[in-house]
């Protein structure tokens, strides 16, 4: 089964490629439902960065595709799994390789 989509700068996404020539990825998508007003903020400044601080899309060189859909590599996945457990959002997961 493939699963083709397209973010915001054009790069086709296909989920279950067998190809070795592919970088592997990771799409989360999350939830802030759980978290008060404060927080989002603060989970935003944390995410995004703030006062000339990084935040974690910059730092590991993550890819928004959404208002709550990142693009990951798949060789930063655990710090992102870490960085939601931290914040202890929802999320939902799906490994991809980028054409």
């Amino acid at each position: 089964m493939y699963v083709n989509l397209f973010n915001k700068k054009g790069i086709k996404l296909v989920a279950k490629n067998h190809s070795k020539n592919h970088k592997e990825a990771v799409i989360y998508t999350y939830s802030l439902i759980h978290l008060p007003k404060k927080d989002k903020v603060r989970f935003f400044y944390a995410l995004k960065g703030r006062n000339g601080k990084k935040g974690i899309i910059e730092r590991l060189r993550i890819e928004q595709l959404g208002r709550t859909v990142l693009l990951v590599s798949i060789n930063k996945e655990k710090e992102v799994d870490e960085f939601f457990a931290y914040w202890k959002c929802k999320t939902k997961k799906k490994k991809v390789r980028l054409l």
